[in-house]
């Protein structure tokens, strides 16, 4: 009776071979090639899994700003946009989300294992290996690139032949910094100015709803252009956000060759009615605060209107009182103030108007 030959599994291909020889070591390998191609993969050095950790301190940041804004709001509640906190929480949810999903795919590169990762969690390994996944965290991150800003359509150049304009960039624009005053007016310009939808303001501006959600929330800096678009889109005078915008940028307040004192006035009421903006518009009567005077309701009228007011109401005493009571800085409106009576020497009586009105005094 003849002995089998016995069947032996290939040790790479798993594939099953006769022995060729009775004799002898019993072979791994099939072939030749299956024994390089195994010595290959076990001597290979193996790859090093993705650290994630730029994305980790990127995602950071954005919480940092979004938890920093959200304690500014909870201290300066503005009746005006009740729901302004409570969107702030979502925006912080989710990347406390995102930041999470790309933290354990970082402890995992830096070598944790999952049951530790579960026990750090309250989960379940396998719960989290499909949650968390390479895969659906890079979906994350994908997504989140999505939600960043256009790319400019023109060259940096320089607006209205004086004012530069500056390239959409990543900002933290924080309570404090020069550009939170201009977040908050586009803010509330986005809310309550028209109510334009947001798709129509990235219609006006020429930019993607995601980067227009940016720009409110001050995680985006816009141009000029994008921002006057915004400032028309919802029934507003772009000329009320250019000393919001020149402040953002740290440019210096230099008035266009030949400016007239009815230009000035124009401009210095403009800066006002930008402040009154970014405070979300408080009614007049409400400004007249202890420590305001000289500041009536007259004058915070006509100082904040759309037409020039009389030479009474452009004192500095009243001017500053306004700035103070809009939360502004008057040694920033103060250059403005100082063209207006620079160039009061130059208008006649009917551009200055009456020097003292009856509703200066009350």
């Amino acid at each position: 009776m003849t002995k089998s030959t016995p069947q032996i599994t290939c040790g790479h291909c798993r594939r099953t071979f006769q022995r060729p020889k009775p004799t002898g070591r019993t072979p791994r390998y099939c072939s030749a090639k299956c024994r390089s191609a195994s010595y290959r993969d076990r001597t290979a050095t193996p790859a090093r899994p993705r650290s994630y950790d730029d994305d980790v301190v990127r995602i950071s940041r954005a919480l940092l700003t979004k938890a920093q804004v959200l304690d500014h709001l909870a201290h300066n509640q503005v009746q005006a946009l009740p729901l302004e906190a409570v969107e702030q929480c979502v925006a912080l949810q989710r990347d406390l989300c995102d930041v999470t999903a790309v933290a354990i795919r970082q402890a995992l590169s830096n070598g944790a294992l999952w049951p530790q990762i579960a026990r750090a969690m309250n989960s379940s390994a396998s719960t989290l290996k499909v949650s968390y996944s390479e895969e659906k965290v890079d979906k994350i991150l994908a997504k989140r690139a999505d939600r960043g800003p256009a790319r400019p359509r023109r060259p940096a150049g320089l607006h209205d032949g004086r004012r530069p304009r500056i390239l959409s960039q990543t900002s933290c624009w924080l309570p404090g910094q020069p550009g939170y005053p201009l977040t908050r007016a586009l803010s509330y310009l986005g809310r309550t100015g028209g109510k334009p939808t947001v798709r129509d303001l990235a219609v006006s501006t020429g930019v993607s709803t995601s980067y227009i959600y940016r720009i409110m929330s001050g995680e985006r800096t816009p141009t000029w252009e994008v921002a006057a678009g915004f400032a028309r889109a919802c029934d507003a005078d772009p000329d009320d956000l250019t000393f919001l915008w020149n402040t953002a940028h740290e440019l210096p307040l230099l008035p266009p060759s030949g400016q007239t004192y009815r230009q000035a006035v124009h401009a210095l009421q403009a800066a006002l009615r930008g402040l009154r903006l970014a405070a979300a518009c408080p009614e007049i009567p409400t400004l007249l605060r202890p420590g305001t005077a000289p500041l009536t309701v007259g004058a915070a009228t006509a100082l904040l209107s759309a037409h020039p007011p009389a030479a009474g109401f452009l004192r500095w005493p009243v001017v500053r009182a306004l700035a103070v009571a809009l939360h502004g800085e008057p040694d920033a409106i103060r250059p403005l103030w100082e063209r207006v009576h620079a160039l009061a020497g130059t208008a006649d009586d009917a551009e200055r108007g009456r020097s003292w009105p009856a509703e200066a005094f009350g």
